[in-house]
C-alpha cells in the first residue's frame, strides 16, 4: 500500500478541496491509502473527510502568521516534515500556491517523493511578487512530477514557469454522475439560468447579468447566482442598474448545489480564469446544456455546438447571443443536456479520475 499525505490550504468547500474530499476515499482500492494535511484544518469539509475514513491533519500556520511570515512559514515545513516521517508516508501531494511551496521543501527534507498541482493559469496563482516567483521556481526545481487539472493549464505553466519538473502529467477532475438527478430543461415557462460559482472576479458574474439584460423579453430569461463573496454588492448594484433587478436571485452558499441544477433549464459559466471546473461537470452531469467562456480546460469538458457553446471571455453579447440562439427551440435543451451527461459517464467519473491518480502515485521516480 503506497501512502500519500496530500497538502490543501484549508477544508472550506473550494474547488481542489472538493476534489480532494470526493476522490480520496475510492484510491484506497487502488492501492493508494490518502491522509489529509490542511494549513488550517477547519472548515465543512473535516467532517466529510473523518466520516469517509480519511485522517485529516492540521499545522502551526494559521495560529501563528500568513504567507508573508517567514518564522511561520519555516514552522510549517517543520510540522510537515515530522508528519511525513512519523506516519511514514511514501510521498506528499500539494494543491494550490503555499501548500506547493511548503510542501516541496519539507518533502526533500524527509527524503521523500514531491508531487506539486497546476489548477490555474498562472497569472491567477498567485500575486506579481518576485518573491513569490522565486518560491514557486524553487518548489519546481524540488518537486518530482506535477500533475495538473487540464491541457491548458499544464500549457500555461510550461510556458510561464521555470524548473518544471520532468514528468507532468493531466489529470481531470471528477463526478459520480449516478449521483446528479437529470434536470428537464426547456419545460418551464421561462429560460432558467444558473451559475455556481464564488461570487469574486475571476468568475466574471457581471457578464451573466449583463448578459441577462440584453436577452429579448419573450425568454422570460431568469438568473439564479449560487454562491457568496466580494463582488455580491457590485453584482447587486449592477442588476438594479441594468433594471433586472427582478430577474436576478443571490440564493447565498449551497452546500449541495444538485436541487439548483436539476431545477434549470441552461448552466452559464461567465468565468474569467478556470482550471478545470467542478461546477461545469456537476452541471453536465445533471443534463443540463452549457454556456461556458474559453478558459482554461472549459473546451476539453464541454464540446462546443453538442454540449452548448463555448464563447469568449469577459464579453456578455456572445453569451447573450448563445443563449438566445439554444434557448430558440426549448425541445432541444434536453438532447443537449442529456449528451453533456453521456459525455461526463464517459470521461469525467470519480473512479475514472481516482485511476489516474493513483497511476502517478505508483508509478516510481
Amino acid at each position: 500500500m503506497t501512502r500519500v499525505l496530500v497538502v490543501l490550504p484549508g477544508l472550506e468547500r473550494g474547488g481542489a478541496e472538493t476534489y480532494v474530499a470526493r476522490v480520496s476515499p475510492r484510491l484506497l482500492n487502488l492501492g493508494v491509502e490518502v491522509e489529509i494535511c490542511a494549513l488550517d484544518a477547519s472548515g465543512p469539509l473535516a467532517g466529510q473527510l473523518e466520516a469517509a475514513g480519511i485522517r485529516v491533519h492540521g499545522t502551526s500556520y494559521p495560529e501563528r502568521g500568513h504567507g508573508s511570515n517567514t518564522a511561520a512559514l519555516l514552522r510549517t515545513v517543520g510540522d510537515l516534515r515530522r508528519l511525513l516521517v512519523q506516519r511514514r508516508f511514501d510521498l506528499v501531494h500539494s494543491y494550490l500556491y503555499w501548500p506547493d511551496v511548503l510542501s516541496a521543501a519539507a518533502g526533500r527534507l524527509a527524503g521523500r517523493r514531491v508531487i506539486v498541482s497546476r489548477r490555474a493559469i498562472h497569472s491567477w496563482r498567485h500575486p506579481r511578487s518576485a518573491l513569490l516567483h522565486g518560491l514557486e521556481a524553487a518548489s519546481n526545481l524540488v518537486a518530482d512530477q506535477l500533475i495538473a487539472n487540464s491541457r491548458a493549464v499544464l500549457r500555461d505553466a510550461e510556458a510561464n514557469e521555470r524548473f518544471l519538473p520532468r514528468r507532468r502529467a493531466v489529470v481531470y477532475n471528477g463526478v459520480e454522475p449516478g449521483d446528479y438527478l437529470p434536470a428537464r430543461p426547456g419545460t418551464s415557462g421561462g429560460l432558467r439560468i444558473v451559475t455556481v460559482g464564488a461570487l469574486s472576479p475571476r468568475k466574471g458574474q457581471e457578464f451573466a447579468i449583463q448578459a441577462l439584460a440584453s436577452l429579448p423579453a419573450a425568454l422570460g430569461a431568469s438568473l439564479r447566482l449560487v454562491g457568496t463573496g466580494p463582488d455580491e454588492v457590485r453584482l447587486r448594484e449592477l442588476a438594479k442598474e441594468l433594471r433586472v433587478g427582478e430577474s436576478v436571485e443571490f440564493v447565498g452558499e449551497r452546500a449541495d448545489p444538485r436541487p439548483e441544477l436539476a431545477g434549470a433549464d441552461l448552466f452559464l459559466l461567465p468565468s474569467r480564469q478556470e482550471g478545470f471546473s467542478n461546477a461545469l461537470l456537476e452541471a453536465m452531469a445533471s443534463g443540463l446544456p452549457v454556456v461556458a467562456t474559453d478558459v482554461g480546460g472549459n473546451a476539453e469538458a464541454l464540446v462546443d455546438g453538442e454540449g452548448g457553446r463555448i464563447v469568449p471571455p469577459e464579453n456578455a453579447p456572445e453569451i447573450a447571443a448563445a443563449i438566445e440562439q439554444l434557448a430558440s427551440d426549448p425541445s432541444g435543451l434536453a438532447p443537449i443536456g442529456a449528451a453533456n451527461r453521456r459525455r461526463v459517464e464517459a470521461h469525467f467519473t470519480l473512479d475514472a479520475s481516482a485511476a489516474k491518480l493513483a497511476e502517478r502515485y505508483l508509478a516510481r521516480r
